[in-house]
């Protein structure tokens, strides 16, 4: 299983006291230097899969491997997971939360000044490090969050839900810095509920469920299951002569300024073609937005279904 950053197989763990698994024989490959999506509903198993690939809980069944070690050895110095949760001290500054926990890290004093002038560029906190991490807004609280699990410049990252609840430009500055990090050759596993951030940013995807995998697959692969991508349209004024024109492309509309075709990429040009020879004017285009999200419903949708008949 050496040959991934991560491998799992038959990965089973109940929490003392429960009834039912949290996690049912779950079997994972992440590839060196991906980005992998984890998704699933809250309660799914996400993270109970993450705190035994950290180390925070003991792996009971089955067996895994992170990077070259298996897991039961020493993996804090090459991992780091940052929780959804805010991971340090409010009444400390951002420097002084970032010195403390580069402490914990066994940092050297002249390593950890080195990380935590990298790390505080690359998560865009180096003007706000003098500042009580307490009065931080939610997306600096998210930033420095980001900032103390790169500290260890860890080989494999876990980010749990890293931009929920902030605002867009944090949001945008968490994805830059995952871009940037994805050059260094780490192994990132992600999870989030923004599905148009994960189709984004991921190379490959598990899709969780109930503490079972219900898919496994790169992202390309998984999106090429529905054929083609939903090509939505908001035009300036209805136009009814298009309901033929369109006929081909199955497209649907709600009053005839707002349409909806799925076709795959090489036809999207002949679309937009046809409309400009009707004279439509776009108000608005969007194109293969929220595709992950139907895929992923669908799939949730299915389990539930078979759950139900049995």
């Amino acid at each position: 299983m050496s040959s991934a950053a991560i491998a799992v197989r038959g990965v089973t763990h109940r929490y003392r006291g429960a009834t039912e698994d949290a996690l049912y024989g779950i079997d994972l490959q992440i590839p060196r230097g991906s980005i992998f999506g984890l998704l699933g509903p809250n309660g799914a198993g996400k993270s109970t899969l993450l705190n035994l690939l950290s180390g925070s809980l003991a792996l009971q069944r089955g067996e895994s491997a992170i990077g070259d070690t298996p897991t039961g050895g020493d993996i804090r110095s090459i991992t780091a997971i940052v929780p959804q949760e805010y991971a340090f001290y409010e009444d400390l500054s951002g420097r002084e939360n970032l010195e403390y926990f580069a402490g914990v890290c066994g940092l050297t004093r002249q390593r950890a000044a080195e990380r935590i002038a990298q790390c505080a560029e690359l998560c865009r906190l180096s003007a706000v490090l003098a500042q009580r991490a307490g009065h931080y807004s939610g997306g600096l609280k998210r930033r420095l969050n980001l900032a103390i699990g790169l500290l260890n410049a860890p080989h494999i990252l876990y980010l749990d839900e890293p931009t929920v609840g902030i605002d867009a430009e944090s949001r945008q500055y968490i994805v830059d810095a995952i871009h940037a990090l994805r050059s260094t050759g780490i192994t990132i596993v992600y999870t989030s509920h923004y599905m148009e951030e994960v189709e984004k940013l991921c190379d490959t995807l598990a899709i969780v469920d109930q503490g079972r995998i219900v898919a496994q697959d790169s992202m390309d692969a998984l999106l090429q299951r529905e054929g083609g991508r939903a090509l939505h349209l908001r035009l300036k004024t209805p136009m009814p002569a298009l309901q033929d024109a369109l006929a081909a492309y199955q497209a649907e509309h709600s009053d005839f300024r707002h349409w909806q075709l799925e076709l795959p990429v090489e036809q999207l040009s002949a679309v937009l073609q046809l409309l400009a020879a009707h004279g439509a004017q776009i108000e608005r285009l969007q194109y293969g937005i929220s595709r992950l999200e139907k895929i992923y419903l669908q799939l949730l949708a299915n389990g539930t279904d078979k759950d139900a008949g049995s």
